[in-house]
């Protein structure tokens, strides 16, 4: 899997980032969307839309943004509107008020076409004045799914009018309250400060000199923070969007949050009964030695009864490590997250996620209908396939604390609990296990599985930085290179061993062929020796 991604990443910084010879010619437009004016010491959005036409599916794209660093400066790159572009582009600002763009997508091959949106950019106004600043945009390469330039290409940028900062008005009050038949607020100001107190508080306009002081009268409210804990009967909420929870989301793949709903079975769950809900993942190899998958901003939503009900999760870790020889699933207490190690060395079944003990607080009904579960997974490792569902199974009794139960890593062996059952079993309690949710009892502890929702963690190349910056590639290795890269491309989706052992086969020989001809290119001065250098040292690290 080194090979792969190590590969992909080459072999797009080289087939995105150095141009070429367009194989026809598809006229696209890139355009920078800005607002009027902008408040000084605030930011503002831009957007990057490209136009690549109802005929061409765009692949991927590198462009650059310049902008004066005294007036602006770059706070966030995120992706664009456009589902296939949606992830966080790859950045480089090599020097100040120039920042480098860039991403491509493997999610489809016929789409996404016409206005794309593919990128975002927050920026901060540095500027404490009033002036007009233009925010340029070039785009120095667009690919379509098949690996061929599109060209020409046109760009525009845009300008923003930034209005100075408002002096800053500094007020100190001090309120003491003194309660008789009816309060009476007594407020002390600075000296040379008048406050005007009628029936209503008088608003001064002041000069930029001068401090107003309005009496301020601050009514606490008494914060309300609802918790749900692993057995406590829930707050009953009619919230559509849950709560955002506090989350540690790796960069490398942090797709949009994924949704897999399911149904609960024709039996009824007793009042004070416990639904233990789990969630397992796999990630088919091969893959990189050592990484780390999370679930964050976890939430089950369903009705039961007629009355909603929105469950928060732990959030948890899955890391797969080289030095872990046995399987292990912890929770945290102090940062309320579940922590499971899998030996990067065991089998590719099923491992633990996070889980939730929910305790029922009335009758609920069976054939509940429409129970959705949400995660956002995260990786830090590009170019793996997460594989995610859950299940629910129901019990007369269950701990308070998730470490008292016992709960199972991962299917089969290679934990401390050698059997034959499934990740997420709470070994401890299995005896109280009856049915409803989604299992029958007897046996079935967790309850049968819902559908299953893969996601693809596409590889993020560093795409800013041309190796080849002094001339287009000529066209016949130009078309090696996409070819390669379409190879690499279907990286993701290769599931079984032999299928990626023949991709990387295939890969190789490419790149061989690459090398070959950037050494026959030298020769003929159609590169320099530089560039040629650079291919060859790309092609030997990714072997």
């Amino acid at each position: 899997m080194r090979v792969l991604v190590t590969t992909l990443a080459m072999l797009v910084t080289l087939g995105v980032a150095v141009g070429g010879l367009p194989a026809e010619s598809r006229a696209a437009q890139a355009t920078l969307v800005c607002p009027a004016t902008a408040q000084a010491g605030q930011q503002f959005v831009a957007g990057v839309t490209i136009d690549v036409g109802t005929t061409t599916a765009l692949g991927a794209y590198s462009a650059m943004v310049t902008y004066d660093p005294a007036v602006l400066t770059i706070a966030a790159v995120d992706g664009g509107d456009t589902a296939e572009f949606s992830g966080r582009p790859t950045t480089n600002t090599p020097t100040p008020g120039a920042t480098n763009i860039a991403a491509f997508q493997v999610m489809n091959v016929t789409s996404p076409k016409g206005v794309v949106s593919v990128a975002k950019i927050t920026f901060s106004v540095a500027a404490i004045a009033s002036t007009t600043t233009s925010i340029g945009l070039s785009v120095e390469s667009l690919f379509d799914t098949n690996a061929v330039n599109i060209l020409p290409i046109t760009a525009n940028g845009c300008s923003v009018s930034v209005t100075g900062s408002v002096p800053t008005t500094t007020t100190t009050i001090t309120s003491t309250t003194t309660t008789t038949q009816a309060p009476t607020t007594t407020t002390t100001v600075q000296p040379t400060t008048t406050t005007t107190t009628t029936q209503a508080p008088t608003t001064t306009t002041a000069q930029p000199t001068t401090t107003t002081q309005v009496p301020t009268t601050t009514t606490a409210q008494p914060t309300t923070t609802t918790t749900t804990s692993t057995l406590a009967a829930p707050t009953t909420t009619t919230a559509t969007t849950p709560s955002s929870t506090s989350s540690t989301t790796l960069p490398a793949c942090s797709p949009a949050p994924v949704s897999i709903t399911s149904n609960f079975n024709g039996t009824a769950i007793p009042k004070d009964a416990f639904i233990w809900f789990s969630s397992v993942l796999s990630v088919p190899g091969p893959n990189p030695a050592a990484f780390t998958v999370r679930c964050d901003d976890s939430t089950i939503d369903f009705v039961a009864g007629g009355e909603p009900y929105v469950l928060d999760v732990p959030r948890a870790s899955v890391t797969f490590s080289p030095a872990s020889t046995l399987a292990t699933t912890e929770f945290d207490s102090a940062s309320q997250e579940w922590e499971t190690v899998i030996p990067s060395s065991g089998d590719a079944g099923n491992a633990f996620v996070t889980g939730l003990g929910f305790q029922v607080p009335v009758d609920f009904p069976g054939g509940i209908k429409q129970v959705t579960w949400t995660c956002q997974l995260s990786s830090d490792a590009p170019g793996i396939r997460i594989q995610w569902k859950w299940a629910a199974a129901v019990y007369t009794d269950f701990s308070p604390d998730p470490n008292s139960l016992g709960v199972k890593p991962v299917d089969g062996d290679g934990s401390v609990y050698e059997n034959a059952n499934e990740a997420g079993t709470p070994e401890n309690f299995r005896r109280f296990v009856i049915g409803g949710a989604r299992g029958g009892g007897g046996s079935n502890f967790t309850g049968g599985h819902s559908g299953t929702k893969a996601v693809a963690c596409p590889l993020e190349p560093t795409l800013a930085i041309p190796l080849c910056t002094d001339g287009p590639l000529p066209p016949s290795l130009d078309r090696k290179i996409g070819k390669a890269r379409l190879l690499i491309a279907r990286a993701p989706g290769a599931v079984s061993e032999r299928r990626v052992e023949k991709l990387q086969a295939r890969i190789m020989r490419r790149l061989e062929g690459i090398v070959r001809l950037a050494h026959r290119a030298q020769r003929m001065g159609r590169i320099s020796p530089n560039c040629a250098r650079a291919l060859e040292r790309m092609v030997v690290e990714a072997r």
